[in-house]
């Protein structure tokens, strides 16, 4: 199966918005967190913010490349989300690749990087799998609990 990015519809954030995961994939579940219910319908039809389409037009997941350095550098980054249903049955290495492929296609860049909650280990599998490595890490402050996140990048 292949999968395809294309804009943002209101339709694809109205079912993101609903994405509930099971256990401590819960952490990112879309309706608990009014910034990214909120980031979401403000990226509806936006460059750089993209649903993911399986061959018979399924909306199975999202995307967004973005900025993360500091003027005038500029350094893209990408955020990642299957839905609920999919996760864990190896549909992960195909999803990303289509995701940094034609977000190069669309982009153009040479330099990519992500950043992946420490407790996601199938995720972190998922991006060696396809090429990132290990750059660095942070911690971050979320619905009042600390996260460590695994800075990854990949370079062409």
């Amino acid at each position: 199966m292949n999968y395809q990015l294309r804009k943002r519809t209101k339709e694809d954030v109205d079912e993101f918005i609903t994405w509930s995961y099971d256990g401590e994939y819960s952490f990112y579940d879309n309706h608990i967190q009014e910034e990214k219910i909120n980031g979401f319908l403000q990226s509806i039809d936006t460059d750089y913010f993209y649903s993911v389409m399986d061959d018979g037009g399924e909306l199975i997941g999202n995307c967004e490349f973005f900025n993360v350095g500091d003027a005038p550098e500029v350094v893209l980054a990408v955020g990642v989300q299957m839905k609920p249903s999919l996760t864990g049955k190896g549909n992960g290495l195909r999803f990303i690749q289509a995701i940094i492929e034609q977000g190069r296609e669309r982009i153009g860049y040479d330099h990519l990087e992500l950043a992946v909650v420490d407790f996601n280990k199938r995720a972190m599998k998922v991006y060696e799998q396809a090429g990132f490595k290990r750059k660095g890490s942070f911690q971050n402050r979320i619905r009042g609990e600390k996260y460590h996140f695994i800075i990854m990048e990949k370079d062409w």
